[in-house]
């Protein structure tokens, strides 16, 4: 059930829109006056000869209808008007901050769940011309926004989503320097520095979400491993925890997990639901390197098919359960979902005729992925199509038979009009509300 805008703005009244459930006829703005009564006067005022007119009465009760609904929305509490501003796209929310000062204080104070699906946002991969922005795909919509980074005036790279906002990189330190940033609200925040000096280690992000109403952008944790330090790797592990803030020495790891998390990592992890944080690397063949947080002890997974595929990413299932999306030579996807410590089960693959047109005769070996609990995209640069997998609509569920699966595949337009660079994406539901942003970490 989706919740859309009606009304105009109105100079006398602070509240500019109602809202109605669709299906809702049009709205006639020159009927909904009658011509020759007074504005705002109410129906009780009027003569007896105007009630008795049918379309004049009907207009008149419509008006006053509109009048009581204004109310009643301006005196709505902060809390039940962030639960109705959750079901509206942020675009929608973008609007109704203009409406008056009460909603715009609940857009930018409350940061309610969302129950919008979530949004693919990508920075550039490597330097491109032009000035820095932040590119947002609507999968509701779809359409695609330009986000400036303006604001900042050095380059970043994406690492991983954390709650609403992103954690990302210097690009022109050669040490990690974190940030947190909210393109859509355009704020940052600069994170200590590490405890010692690291290069291209292994980043991973832990989300708490203990208090589901709240934001997770100020509840997270970031796990570093390995790095190259001076002329040497670094095999440690250490922590920031954005709670009491500061990063902490956790413990050693084996030598050898800290070289191939520093050279074949793509820096893509995932917290799965048994406590442990994942990474997977392409030496030799891909394998996935397990570091359990609360037993502090670290394993090698091995990946389905190993030896043949060509390109992999990790994703985090809605079962909460760790995921492999990886593909071969020949045009094929399929996503597995890690059941026991190394047994894998085939949970999806992408439809020949789909995979045909998406890779055509392009090399399988430059196709990246970012997914989690609600979706998987497959995409190789900003400018082309990406393939989506996400839960059928309601409608289509229903009519599907009890077991069969519910998930389905199609083709999503790329940004138009930009040229084909690499990107680095991710998948997070954004939010306008600036106090859902840490104040300092």
């Amino acid at each position: 059930m989706r919740i859309c805008y009606l009304g105009r703005s109105i100079k006398q009244e602070k509240a500019h829109f109602i809202f109605r459930l669709q299906p809702a006829s049009p709205v006639n703005e020159k009927q909904s006056l009658p011509r020759h009564a007074p504005s705002w006067q109410p129906i009780s005022s009027l003569s007896s000869s105007h009630q008795s007119h049918p379309a004049i009465s009907l207009s008149l009760l419509q008006f006053n209808k509109h009048q009581q609904a204004v109310a009643m929305w301006e005196h709505l509490s902060l809390d039940l008007l962030a639960h109705v501003f959750s079901f509206l796209p942020p675009d929608s929310v973008a609007r109704a901050m203009a409406a008056c000062k009460h909603w715009l204080e609940c857009a930018r104070s409350r940061s309610p769940p969302s129950c919008q699906p979530p949004w693919l946002v990508a920075l550039p991969a490597r330097a491109a011309r032009g000035r820095p922005s932040c590119y947002a795909h609507d999968s509701a919509l779809n359409r695609w926004h330009a986000l400036p980074l303006d604001f900042f005036p050095c380059p970043l790279r994406l690492v991983a989503p954390v709650g609403s906002s992103l954690l990302c990189k210097l690009a022109a330190s050669s040490d990690l320097r974190l940030v947190l940033l909210n393109p859509f609200t355009r704020q940052l925040r600069n994170l200590p520095d590490l405890t010692m000096p690291r290069r291209n280690p292994a980043v991973g992000i832990v989300v708490r979400s203990e208090d589901a109403t709240n934001d997770s952008s100020s509840s997270f944790s970031v796990i570093v491993a390995g790095g190259a330090s001076g002329s040497c790797y670094e095999p440690t592990v250490e922590m920031y925890d954005a709670g009491p803030g500061g990063w902490s020495l956790v413990g050693p790891m084996p030598v050898e997990f800290a070289v191939r998390l520093t050279v074949w990592t793509p820096n893509e992890s995932v917290h799965a639901l048994d406590g442990a944080m994942y990474w997977m690397t392409s030496a030799r063949a891909y394998s996935v390197m397990g570091f359990d947080l609360g037993r502090r002890a670290w394993r090698e997974v091995k990946a389905p098919m190993a030896d043949r595929l060509e390109w992999a990413a990790l994703v985090r299932r809605p079962s909460g359960k760790l995921g492999l999306v990886g593909g071969d030579g020949d045009g094929q996807g399929t996503v597995w979902e890690l059941i026991e410590e190394d047994k894998w089960v085939a949970v999806g693959r992408v439809p020949a005729e789909l995979g045909r047109r998406f890779w055509g005769r392009s090399k399988s070996a430059a196709t990246r992925c970012v997914g989690g609990e609600e979706a998987v995209y497959l995409f190789r640069d900003l400018g082309s199509e990406m393939l989506v997998w996400r839960e059928s609509s309601s409608s289509q569920i229903k009519k599907k038979k009890q077991g069969e699966e519910t998930w389905e595949w199609r083709l999503v337009h790329g940004r138009c009009c930009m040229p084909n660079i690499p990107i680095k994406a991710a998948l997070l539901h954004p939010t306008l509300s600036r106090s859902s942003f840490p104040a300092s970490l």
